[in-house]
C-alpha cells in the first residue's frame, strides 16, 4: 500500500512534469509559431512521450488553454505594475501601452490565445482564464469609473466588456504587423486610438442621459 509520502512524491513529480511541459510548449510556440504545438512535437521537444502528455492534459486544447492562462497572467502582472498618475485618462493610455507592447513582444503566444477564442468553434473561456480576465477588467474599470461617472453598475460592466472585446479584436492588427514581416503598416498606436474613441463615446453617453 502506498504511503502518504509516496502519494505526495507522486503528486510533486506530476506537478513538476506539467510545469516542464508547459514551459517547453511556450518555448516551442514562441520560437516556431502556433502550428508547432502538437502532442508529437511537444513530446519530442520535451524529451517526453505523447502518452505522458495525455496523462497530464486531457487534450491539446486543454494544454493550449493552460498556456493562455499563463499568457493572460503575464499580461495582468505587467499591467498591475503600471505606475498610476492622478489623471485616469493617462492611466488608461498607460494600460494600452502595456497591452500593445506585450502583444508585440509575444506575437506567437498571443496568436495562440487569439486564434483559439476567435475560431468559428471557439470554446468558452475556462474558469482560470475568466478569473484573470476579470482582474484585468477591474484594473481598467477602476480608472474608467474615475473618468466617467453617472452610469449604472450594469452600464459600467457592459462598457468594460465592450472595451475588453474591442481591444482583443484589435490585437489581431498588432499580430498581423508582427507575424507578417512584409507588412509595412505601423499599427502600434491603434489600441490607444480605440481607447480614446471609447472614452469619447462614454462621455457622450453620459451627456445624453
Amino acid at each position: 500500500m502506498a504511503t502518504l509520502e509516496d502519494i505526495k512524491l507522486k503528486a510533486f513529480v506530476r506537478d513538476k512534469t506539467r510545469e516542464a511541459l508547459l514551459k517547453c510548449g511556450r518555448r516551442l510556440v514562441a520560437e516556431q509559431g502556433v502550428e508547432a504545438l502538437s502532442a508529437r512535437k511537444l513530446a519530442q521537444a520535451a524529451n517526453s512521450s505523447v502518452g505522458m502528455i495525455y496523462s497530464l492534459f486531457a487534450t491539446m486544447d486543454q494544454f493550449a488553454a493552460e498556456e493562455n492562462v499563463i499568457t493572460l497572467t503575464e499580461l495582468y502582472q505587467q499591467m498591475s505594475r503600471v505606475v498610476l498618475a492622478e489623471n485616469p485618462f493617462n492611466n488608461l493610455n498607460r494600460y494600452a501601452d502595456v497591452f500593445t507592447s506585450y502583444v508585440e513582444a509575444n506575437p506567437h503566444l498571443w496568436h495562440l490565445l487569439y486564434s483559439r477564442h476567435l475560431a468559428l468553434d471557439a470554446p468558452k473561456s475556462t474558469m482560470a482564464e475568466a478569473r484573470i480576465i476579470k482582474k484585468i477588467d477591474i484594473l481598467i474599470g477602476m480608472q474608467a469609473a474615475k473618468l466617467i461617472g453617472g452610469l449604472s453598475g450594469r452600464e459600467k460592466r457592459l462598457s468594460i466588456k465592450v472595451l475588453e472585446m474591442s481591444l482583443f479584436a484589435l490585437s489581431g492588427y498588432l499580430l498581423g504587423n508582427k507575424l507578417n514581416r512584409k507588412s509595412g503598416l505601423n499599427r502600434g498606436n491603434l489600441c490607444k486610438l480605440l481607447m480614446n474613441t471609447y472614452i469619447a463615446g462614454m462621455a457622450s453617453l453620459k451627456r445624453v442621459k
